[in-house]
């Protein structure tokens, strides 16, 4: 970090409000499994045993990815600000750090629409318009409270959340490991022939399924004894997710007819219908509305933490950095939450839907760049021996590779939203210094000639 650049405190809340080591991978479960999953089977069923292929593919991609974040948890405390700067220097760190905070308050705008959205199967009339509006920001608002009380009160609420969105997945991996007991017949899979065509095509269904690995690593900062709780956290939290996906939809498919499946607005509420009856559609609804609001709750406490550590570092504004009472970034999730309302209210514009579903892709392509940044840094900073380096090349490949499919407009725009942050982090440093400076010029003694 260069000289200028304010000091990070890399325990800003005291260690009893700090994450455990539990807390601490359901932040990464929670990231991963959001409501996405819930309609997998229904874009996958096409692909047959491509898609088996294409999940065992993305799956070690990802896997690659999350052992650079691993790693360098490992080796260096302070999150990926800090292993970004070291490794390529302040202006790096930042740029990563904003692009990131800039996704996750999209992610959690567009999340929140989902709630709504879910709950919209139980009761129609907050599926569209002002209700769903108001629905989805007194989402963001409730979340708001919640991490204002720290970072274990989110954490606390995530391990909740992961438990319950757990439910319809392995629902449907009993049913069928019971079939298979019982000798009852499953349904194959679509019969589509294995090409290399196909599994690119169901990879690229997947790929961004898997995204959120990164939760553990984003908030090492709040976690306790975080160079060994946040690397076994990382591997271990997204290699269950990444095989419980797999299953899942598997069985799913297992269940229900590929035809049906494609076609199928809520495949887990089909498939686990035959045992409970119209109560499965009630149930699963209720459970991906939950699903989205503990993916929410992460993707929130994640960019007030990386807002808090740019503010730290003397790039955003002070009241970025400035904590409440109990240690929380109550600065930065105040804004964070706001900017995410202010999204979910332009989605009440007509014309929204289109540019929101760019906006959305475009913010997970900004989380890209912490991936990349990661994967590069660990190859730097020489973070293990000769097999690390395969898996951490590999997992740069991979996330080179996830740039290149998104597109050309996509990356412009992203690109655009990067170097918008540079002026931002100017102005920030002045105003920064010229405060710093204020507090610690001397008082004129009275009588002096000042």
């Amino acid at each position: 970090m260069a000289d200028d650049a304010l000091p990070i405190d890399i325990h800003p809340e005291p260690e009893s409000r700090m994450l455990g080591k539990w807390m601490s991978m359901a932040m990464v479960i929670g990231s991963m499994v959001g409501s996405g999953i819930y309609l997998l089977p229904t874009t996958l069923a096409p692909f047959g045993v491509n898609m088996v292929i294409a999940f065992v593919v993305t799956g070690f991609g990802t896997m690659c990815l999350a052992f650079a974040l691993a790693q360098l948890a490992a080796k260096l405390p302070g999150g990926p600000f800090v292993h970004a700067d070291r490794a390529f220097g302040e202006t790096t760190a930042f740029i990563t750090l904003w692009c990131y905070t800039f996704s996750q308050v999209t992610g959690v705008a567009g999340v929140a629409v989902a709630i709504a959205g879910a709950l919209g199967h139980i009761w129609p009339v907050v599926i569209s318009g002002p209700p769903l509006i108001a629905v989805a920001i007194g989402s963001i608002a409730v979340l708001l409270m919640v991490n204002l009380r720290g970072a274990r009160s989110a954490g606390a609420l995530q391990i909740v959340t992961v438990l319950i969105k757990l439910m319809p997945l392995l629902a449907v991996i009993a049913l069928v490991a019971a079939r298979f007991g019982g000798g009852s017949p499953v349904e194959p899979l679509a019969p589509v022939p294995l090409s290399l065509g196909g599994v690119t095509a169901a990879a690229a269904l997947i790929l961004f399924s898997l995204t959120g690995f990164e939760g553990a690593a984003m908030t090492a900062n709040v976690t306790r004894d975080s160079t060994t709780t946040v690397p076994r956290a990382t591997i271990l939290g997204t290699g269950f997710t990444a095989v419980i996906y797999l299953l899942a939809t598997v069985a799913t498919l297992m269940l229900l007819p590929s035809a049906i499946a494609a076609n199928s607005g809520s495949p887990f509420a089909d498939s686990i219908s035959p045992l409970m009856g119209s109560a499965a559609g009630i149930l699963v609804a209720l459970i991906a509305a939950v699903s989205a609001f503990g993916t929410a709750n992460s993707l929130m406490l994640m960019a007030a933490e990386t807002a808090r550590t740019i503010g730290q570092a003397g790039d955003l504004p002070p009241i970025f950095a400035r904590p409440n009472k109990v240690g929380a970034p109550a600065g930065a999730l105040w804004i964070c939450a706001i900017l995410s309302a202010l999204l979910v209210l332009a989605s009440s514009s007509k014309n929204f839907v289109s540019v929101y579903v760019f906006i959305t892709l475009v913010s997970t392509v900004l989380a890209l760049v912490l991936y990349s940044v990661c994967a590069a840094a660990a190859l730097k900073l020489r973070v293990g021996g000769l097999s690390a380096v395969i898996i951490l090349v590999i997992g740069l490949i991979y996330s080179v590779a996830m740039f290149a499919a998104s597109g050309t407009e996509v990356l412009l725009w992203s690109a655009a939203i990067a170097i918008a942050g540079l002026p931002i982090r100017f102005i920030s440093r002045r105003l920064n210094r010229s405060s710093l400076a204020a507090a610690e010029r001397p008082a004129v003694p009275p009588g002096s000639a000042a």
